[in-house]
């Protein structure tokens, strides 16, 4: 297996089990603290390959989680496609993308997420408020995604010619 199908496999493998570890049933006291897995992979893979991810398949990720976690159609793709707007924007601004610089990055994009979200599920009629716990337990998990994520990107070795 040569190393760009090894990084597209490990990318759709990533988003499975981000998708798989979203539904996975927990008991009511700890479902308001389950980390975002799948917009913690969509942004490491945002941040590391933006041109694998383009917009529509951030809005086809967001059209995914918004089936996979049955909210209105549609909110969760633009907060997704919003959030990649802005990562590509702070990403402008960094020079070497090592962990100590994506963290806080990832931690702006999960609150635009997560914010924007609140703002949309306001005005559907079935909003129930979840706290921060889950945005806070997603900056926090985090890196324990990048590590994997990270090496799993590192073993394509792309020539500059």
């Amino acid at each position: 297996m040569n190393s760009r199908s090894f990084l597209l496999l490990g990318m759709f493998l990533s988003f499975v089990i981000a998708s798989a570890l979203n539904v996975y049933p927990l008991s009511f006291e700890l479902a308001g603290f389950r980390p975002m897995f799948l917009m913690i992979v969509l942004i490491f893979w945002i941040m590391y390959r933006p041109t694998i991810m383009r917009v529509w398949l951030v809005f086809l990720i967001g059209l995914s989680a918004d089936l996979l976690l049955d909210t209105h159609l549609g909110h969760q793709a633009f907060c997704a496609v919003l959030m990649s707007f802005v990562l590509r924007v702070l990403l402008i601004y960094i020079k070497e993308l090592n962990l100590k610089n994506v963290w806080p990055c990832a931690a702006i994009a999960l609150v635009v997420y997560r914010s924007v979200l609140w703002v949309l599920e306001s005005f559907s009629h079935g909003f129930i408020w979840t706290g921060f716990g889950s945005l806070m337990m997603s900056m926090v998990v985090f890196p324990l995604f990048w590590y994997p994520l990270y090496w799993v990107n590192g073993q394509l070795k792309e020539r500059a010619w």
